[in-house]
């Protein structure tokens, strides 16, 4: 193995992506990455570096409830991801041995993991702060990070609230970490499909350009144009961000490459300005379900922001006595 160890924890209940064999073929295609899953069904054709243990929802939250001292409020498995930051204490004997712990999403596939984290980035302490893939140097220190406080951000107040609060993110450990000093490695390593627009085309950099996805013998590759020409650049991994994705067909699971689409996948038969383009073409009847599902999660955070400032100010009203 190259480099320090990795091993990436990944709590999954209920029904998987449909293209969840694909995932698992890429972690398979990462040997030197350690994935454990704890879920509740079996994972077909699950490779060596992925070790599956069978859990309820409800043991793993009884298991976290030990270390707090506040009722926790998970209704739902998507809720686990509040409770992220708190791996490296809760599942210390499952993390014993490894050099780095983290998590990950499954609506993912895997590039060349180690190929996109420099030796710089084991420098660091925290590796990636997003909540679709991030590492913790696997510590007592660390293990603790979640624990620390700081005005506006606490696990007291987010492991009570049943709404998800990405405190594994930007909104939370992030905060933590900048007012305790640690050092952390963040770069553009990653491919995040917007979920603003249907068409598939990374968050950063920011363009009108048509952009396409693939998944080429381990990697994960972007394909553009630039001046007529097809560029071609890979990434750590491609987050999906909860598309709604046709399952692949069994050309695709046996294909060694495959196009990323908007709606689903299809076999790589080879790349041109042609093939690159017709990515800005939608298609599809999931085009209307992706709006819709936007539009009703921003009706869902904006109700959920106005009932925490509600609940802020009733807790700092000022009360009458005598």
């Amino acid at each position: 193995m190259a480099g320090p160890s990795i091993r990436l924890v990944v709590p999954y209940f209920g029904a998987r992506p449909s293209y969840f064999p694909l995932v698992v073929r890429s972690m398979a295609a990462n040997p030197d990455v350690e994935w454990l899953m704890l879920t509740d069904a079996p994972v077909p054709g699950a490779s060596a570096n992925l070790t599956v243990q069978r859990w309820e929802l409800a043991d793993l939250v009884a298991r976290f409830q030990r270390h707090v001292d506040v009722p926790l409020a998970v209704e739902g498995p998507y809720k686990l991801c509040d409770l992220r930051p708190a791996f490296g204490e809760v599942l210390a004997d499952e993390l014993a041995g490894c050099d780095f712990w983290g998590h990950c999403d499954l609506d993912v596939v895997f590039g060349r993991i180690r190929d996109h984290l420099p030796p710089e980035a084991f420098s660091a302490d925290k590796v990636l702060v997003q909540g679709n893939f991030a590492l913790y140097r696997n510590t007592p220190a660390a293990a603790g990070w979640w624990r620390h406080e700081i005005d506006g951000v606490s696990h007291r107040d987010v492991l009570t609230d049943p709404a998800a609060r990405h405190f594994d993110e930007w909104a939370g450990i992030y905060l933590l970490l900048r007012d305790l000093g640690v050092p952390i490695w963040q770069e553009q390593t990653i491919f995040d499909l917007s979920f603003a627009r249907y068409r598939t085309r990374a968050e950063h950099p920011p363009g009108r350009d048509p952009r396409r996805y693939a998944w080429e013998d381990g990697e994960v590759c972007e394909y553009r144009l630039e001046h007529g020409q097809v560029v071609r650049r890979t990434a750590l991994l491609v987050h999906l961000q909860k598309r709604v994705m046709r399952a692949p067909s069994a050309e695709v699971l046996a294909a060694d490459r495959y196009w990323i689409d908007a709606n689903g996948f299809a076999v790589q038969r080879g790349v041109s300005p042609w093939a690159v383009r017709a990515a800005r073409v939608p298609r599809g009847p999931e085009l209307v379900g992706l709006y819709v599902r936007r539009v009703q999660r921003a009706v869902r955070r904006r109700a959920m922001r106005r009932a925490r400032e509600r609940a802020r100010g009733r807790a700092t009203a000022p009360t009458l006595e005598g």
